[in-house]
């Protein structure tokens, strides 16, 4: 009985060499799709928790725009964080600078500028490699130093940028610090983490005419205290504004969270897809 079952099978398949054909490769195809779906889904959804992981999950993100005549000072949101030592560890200001980056007659147009506070290396899980850090009197006396990712010292300068001078715009600084790097490839550094320069956010705030910072980064003492801390600097800053418009705050972990969220979403619906694709090729034979 099963003898026969199989040679009328394989006789099915040889009278109807075409077709078989179409439903092997519909069903090949279905289940390769699948499986590459499934691992780029699992493959991004560990890429953006790494990515995370250097930032720190226990940070706080606080953007301010203002509501109506109203804004928040830097010192404003200093002193919410100053009062509340249980649940905060540090807040840095962050401030952006339009301009291109050059190096001689070499322009690196992904780097990411950015102004900060004395804290936002320890903050951010960066060490210092070579040189110093942003120090307390660099803010106050608006100097123009920088420090520099190890992709910019490695490219631009040999690996040698301290005491080098780099221009951001029209402006000038000097290096006073190289990074440690956080990424092991050296062909992948360009736009990343380590394609940075860093430089002190009152500095920053001059040359870009701006009165105050409209972005914050600030550290809690512990992940069990974020929901606390988010409250505390919500009430604070709904307060300072006299409304519950003109700010936004957000934790990474709720960020983090959120992305992976539509990334297994995406890949649910592509997988869905693939089964049904298949599921069609197997019906067809």
């Amino acid at each position: 009985m099963i003898y026969e079952t199989f040679r009328e099978a394989v006789q099915n398949i040889w009278s109807n060499k075409f077709r078989t054909f179409l439903t092997m490769l519909g069903i090949i195809i279905g289940v390769t799709a699948v499986i590459v779906i499934v691992g780029l889904g699992n493959g991004m959804t560990q890429s953006i928790a790494s990515s995370f992981a250097d930032l720190g999950t226990n940070i706080i993100s606080v953007q301010v725009m203002g509501y109506g005549s109203r804004s928040v000072e830097v010192e404003d949101v200093y002193s919410l964080v100053d009062a509340r030592p249980d649940l905060f560890e540090a807040v840095s200001p962050t401030a952006s600078i339009n301009g291109t980056v050059k190096v001689g007659t070499t322009s690196y147009s992904n780097t990411s500028v950015k102004g900060v506070s004395e804290s936002y290396l320890g903050m951010s899980g960066y060490t210092v490699r070579v040189g110093r850090g942003i120090n307390y009197v660099d803010l106050t006396d608006n100097k123009k130093i920088c420090v520099v990712g190890d992709y910019i010292s490695r490219v631009a300068y040999g690996g040698n940028a301290v005491g080098q001078t780099i221009k951001i715009g029209s402006e000038k600084y000097t290096i006073v610090g190289v990074l440690g790097a956080k990424v092991t490839d050296t062909s992948d550094q360009e736009g990343s983490s380590d394609d940075i320069v860093l430089l002190p956010y009152t500095t920053a705030l001059r040359v870009s005419k701006t009165s105050t910072a409209s972005s914050y980064a600030v550290t809690v003492t512990s992940e069990d205290n974020i929901s606390e801390a988010k409250t505390v600097l919500e009430n604070g800053l709904q307060e300072l504004l006299n409304s519950d418009e003109g700010y936004m705050v957000t934790s990474m972990s709720e960020m983090l969270d959120m992305m992976t969220s539509m990334v297994n979403m995406v890949v649910t619906i592509l997988t869905a897809i693939a089964a049904i694709s298949l599921l069609v090729g197997a019906s067809a034979s």
